[in-house]
């Protein structure tokens, strides 16, 4: 059968997008530069910030989206990912505008954690304010229980180490960041999580399995993965 052509739907973050690519191809085993997939990123930055949107301080994401898709759907995507956990918030109105395919990071989540981590039942959550209130992780996740930090870590921590001055959106991913989501990831253990997500695709350009005690989830290795496995028919 004949390989399909990924796409990734990027720029929410431009770092972000660049690593998701990076994984996406090393997750795509091939002999040579040309057995590998076809594969087209379109980064559109100027997508209006997503956790703004969802928490009433900024524009809809939406049309930026489906343009970006658009571009997508015209160049041959046949299956793609959105590297932006929060945006997924927007797939349900997205999918039926466009004929790509859009898997999702949360149903693999769910799916490798079923499988392989099915000892598991409480989970830590680094992601945005914004993806708190859509409540996409209780949606998503609804047989596991879903720990985020308390109020205070969520600002202080998890959102300065994003969004903040010398946070990983402004170009830091070093100790500063990182000190603050260990903090909060270690809080979240305290509270009684047995594995902890990286629930931006932010936080793994600063955090990783080596700082964390127990299982660390990375949703954008899981969906790269998967779009690689549908686009090769395996």
């Amino acid at each position: 059968m004949t390989n399909l052509t990924i796409g990734v739907l990027g720029g929410m973050g431009p770092e972000a997008t660049a690593g998701f690519f990076f994984t996406l191809v090393s997750c795509d085993v091939a002999k040579n530069d040309q057995d590998h997939l076809h594969m087209i990123v379109d980064s559109t930055p100027s997508i209006p910030d997503r956790t703004a949107f969802l928490l009433g301080r900024g524009p809809d994401p939406l049309p930026g989206m489906l343009a970006s898709a658009k571009r997508l759907e015209v160049a041959g995507v046949d299956i793609a990912g959105i590297p932006c956990m929060t945006a997924h918030a927007f797939l349900p109105r997205l999918t039926p505008l466009t004929a790509i395919r859009f898997l999702s990071a949360f149903e693999e989540m769910v799916g490798t954690l079923t499988r392989d981590f099915s000892s598991i039942h409480a989970l830590g959550i680094l992601a945005t304010s914004g993806s708190k209130k859509a409540r996409l992780y209780e949606t998503h996740l609804d047989r596991f229980l879903i720990l985020w930090p308390n109020e205070e870590s969520q600002e202080t921590c998890v959102m300065e180490a994003i969004y903040g001055k010398r946070g990983i959106k402004a170009g830091e991913k070093g100790e500063y960041p990182r000190g603050l989501l260990i903090k909060a990831a270690r809080d979240l253990q305290d509270k009684g999580a047995e594995a902890i997500v990286a629930g931006c695709t932010e936080v793994p350009l600063a955090l990783s399995q080596k700082y964390v005690g127990i299982p660390f989830i990375d949703p954008m290795t899981l969906l790269a993965k998967a779009l690689v496995a549908v686009a090769r028919n395996v």
